[in-house]
């Protein structure tokens, strides 16, 4: 068995448990009674490639069970019929399959076992009873470990528990220690090469007009050169910036695949008929912050739907339909991204929100630390951690919390987190000689202010009709600082319903600032990170949420062949799994090949019809749109490239489907399972005639 390098393990492991989650989703809408008959396609085609991956990559373990799993939905696909008795065990399937890609130990002999025993009946088990939690489910308090269990897999093994006694920055988000493969879009690896070639086209420019000054121009002529070098510079740093974060960016449907799955479960568990709608799942967020979010939204769910969704019985005595809704929205909003978390049940107590009136926001209540939501808030009751845990974590990131709820008419919870955490763009304030960043999103208008009125004893400025807070920056961070001027500048930021106005010396200016963190100082409350200014001068970020709370002044696989790169063959190599298919372009590129690929059999014609220098065709046979077969008789069919040397690489392990690889055209037949590099490198060259 050959040895694969850990990048392409990582690369399955990020990729399987996508398709794993397309196969989550698949069966709860067949649960649903949705669409039946596209489910269960999906179903087989994700088991059938997961099964094929895993066997080129040597998981035997993965390999046999979605094998099983393969033919179980082979034949409900063929009967067009799904039972229900089958969700939970495939459920249980998908859930011993992550765990064994994730490198989990353990066999999963029994469930191929129960799953074997379910093709040969032809009534499959029943859907067990959700009342109260079924026995396949456990008793309600093991629920709450289940969802972190699914969750663990889900997030691709990312994160710890929230403890709400760290609060981590924006700038000492660090990236983990292990090393992991992070799926960049071609187009954006393209866009940086082709800035970088900009960039170093411009410094030769540059370097040409300076030189010029020793030849007969005038000054004037060389300034204005200067002048337009260094803006087409600007540009470029700002391209390249932007470029950088796309790359660091990731969709978050890269985290919350599991999150249906764990609803749904835990909605059986308290009887409840709980639906998650996903809304904006392919709006991208700095990777640091999606490798917290998973547990901050299973604290979320977990409340809204064991105490936020009322029982079928109670909905339906409030006019609601027996189905509870909660809904997941992502949305971009600038330099931000809201996620906003929103059910249809009870919402708060009356009593509760008649408090709000008194004693201040609704967020501000729930925050405090200490604070029990599970008597005076229905709707938002935890297990252990509290709503200021969740807070903590968002502040963290440089971003705020906001809570709203009414009786009887839902809750719903909104993260205003930074698109990235790297970059930012800050409004620069100076007090007492120190600058000072504001995370310009958060900043509503700068204004100078003369004499302040003074409320309950703390200063205020009129702003806009309202009374907004005026904090000294000094008084925020416990600094010792001369007296303010009169008038003197100051900023308003707002925060979902909340203003404040930060005073300072001088206002600096607006600025990109590449966040840096605090090191020691990462403990002390009020900064989210620092930043290195033009000037040599260092930046500290402010926490907007220290601000609102203030209430007082103060390795490459071994391959036995090189070859050089100008005279190499090109070879087409046809897979619809990412993970093989970059594996086999490794292989194929580190023996000196030129390589191109497909995604499909449609695919690959065309790029034959386009690229006359492939030399040879490597194809899978299970592919959407047009398979191995139909692509290998395609290719023989047409007098262009009827010669053209062609190898199947394939989970199909029967003779009668190697028999039909050979009759269609194939001049190779492979088989994935126990994939052997050097076998497949001796096939190219032999066939392509090194």
């Amino acid at each position: 068995m050959t040895e694969h390098p850990v990048d392409f393990l990582e690369l399955f492991h990020g990729e399987a448990n996508e398709r794993l989650d397309n196969m989550v989703s698949a069966l709860l809408a067949l649960e649903r009674g949705d669409s039946p008959t596209v489910p269960i396609a999906e179903l087989f085609r994700e088991a059938h490639t997961i099964k094929g991956a895993a066997g080129m990559l040597g998981l035997e373990s993965v390999h046999d069970l979605a094998h099983v799993l393969e033919d179980l939905l082979s034949d409900v696909r063929d009967s067009g019929v799904f039972p229900s008795g089958l969700a939970d065990p495939l459920l249980r399937s998908i859930d011993t399959l992550r765990n064994l890609i994730a490198g989990g130990v353990g066999s999963p002999a029994m469930l191929i076992t129960e799953l074997a025993a379910l093709r040969a009946t032809e009534t499959p088990l029943t859907e067990p009873s959700v009342a109260g939690g079924g026995p396949d489910h456990g008793p309600a308090p093991q629920i709450a470990e289940a969802i972190d269990r699914e969750l663990e897999t889900t997030d691709r093994g990312i994160g710890s528990g929230i403890d709400s006694g760290a609060t981590p920055t924006a700038a000492t988000a660090a990236a983990p220690s292990t090393r992991r493969a992070v799926h960049v879009p071609v187009e954006k690896i393209d866009r940086l090469l082709d800035l970088v070639g900009e960039t170093a086209l411009h410094r030769s420019r540059f370097r040409y007009v300076i030189a010029q000054r020793d030849r007969n121009r005038t000054d004037t002529d060389i300034e204005i050169d200067i002048a337009d070098e260094l803006d087409i510079g600007e540009r470029l740093i700002t391209e390249l910036k932007d470029t950088a974060i796309g790359m660091r960016t990731l969709p978050l449907a890269s985290i919350v695949g599991g999150l249906p799955r764990a609803v749904r479960d835990l909605a059986h568990a308290e009887g409840k008929e709980v639906e998650l709608q996903l809304v904006g799942t392919d709006t991208e967020l700095d990777r640091v912050i999606l490798e917290g979010l998973p547990e901050l939204l299973t604290h979320l769910l977990r409340n809204a739907v064991a105490h936020g969704i009322e029982p079928p019985d109670e909905r339906e005595r409030s006019r609601k339909p027996r189905r509870g809704t909660i809904t997941l929205c992502a949305e971009q909003r600038g330099s931000e991204v809201e996620i906003v978390l929103s059910d249809d049940g009870r919402g708060v107590s009356r009593e509760l929100f008649d408090r709000t009136r008194d004693s201040g926001t609704l967020t501000e209540i729930l925050t405090q630390t200490g604070y029990s939501t599970a008597e005076s808030v229905t709707g938002l009751a935890g297990r252990g951690v509290g709503l200021d845990a969740v807070r903590n974590r968002v502040a963290g990131y440089g971003g705020r919390l906001e809570i709203r709820s009414e009786p009887g008419r839902g809750t719903s919870v909104t993260l205003l987190l930074p698109l990235a955490l790297a970059l930012m763009e800050v409004l620069l304030v100076e007090r007492d000689g120190h600058a000072f960043g504001i995370p310009l999103s958060a900043v509503e208008e700068v204004l100078s202010v003369g004499d302040a009125l003074v409320l309950e004893g703390r200063p205020a400025l009129d702003f806009r009709g309202s009374t907004v807070p005026l904090f000294d920056i000094a008084d925020v961070i416990g600094a010792d600082a001369q007296p303010l001027a009169q008038p003197t500048p100051a900023a308003v930021v707002v925060a979902g319903d909340r203003r404040a106005a930060i005073a300072c010396d001088v206002l600096i200016g607006q600025e990109g600032i590449v966040v840096k963190p605090l090191g020691v100082l990462s403990d002390i409350a009020g900064y989210v990170g620092g930043a290195i200014l033009g000037d040599g001068r260092i930046a500290l970020l402010l926490d907007l949420e220290h601000v609102f709370q203030h209430r007082q002044p103060r390795s490459q696989p071994a391959v036995a062949h090189e070859v050089s790169s100008r005279a190499a063959p090109k070879v087409l190599v046809v897979e619809d799994f990412f993970t093989v298919r970059e594996l086999q372009r490794s292989i194929l590129e580190a023996a000196g090949y030129r390589v191109v690929t497909a995604e499909n059999g449609l695919d690959a014609l065309e790029r034959l019809r386009t690229d006359e220098e492939i030399a040879l065709v490597i194809t899978d046979i299970e592919m959407p749109v047009m398979n191995g077969f139909e692509l290998t008789a395609a290719i023989r069919a047409g007098p262009e490239r009827a010669t053209l040397p062609i190898v199947i690489v394939t989970t199909r392990e029967r003779p009668e489907d190697r028999q039909r690889g050979l009759e269609v055209g194939a001049d190779a037949y492979m088989v994935k399972r126990g994939f052997d590099q050097q076998t497949l490198l001796e096939a190219v060259e032999r066939l392509v005639g090194r």
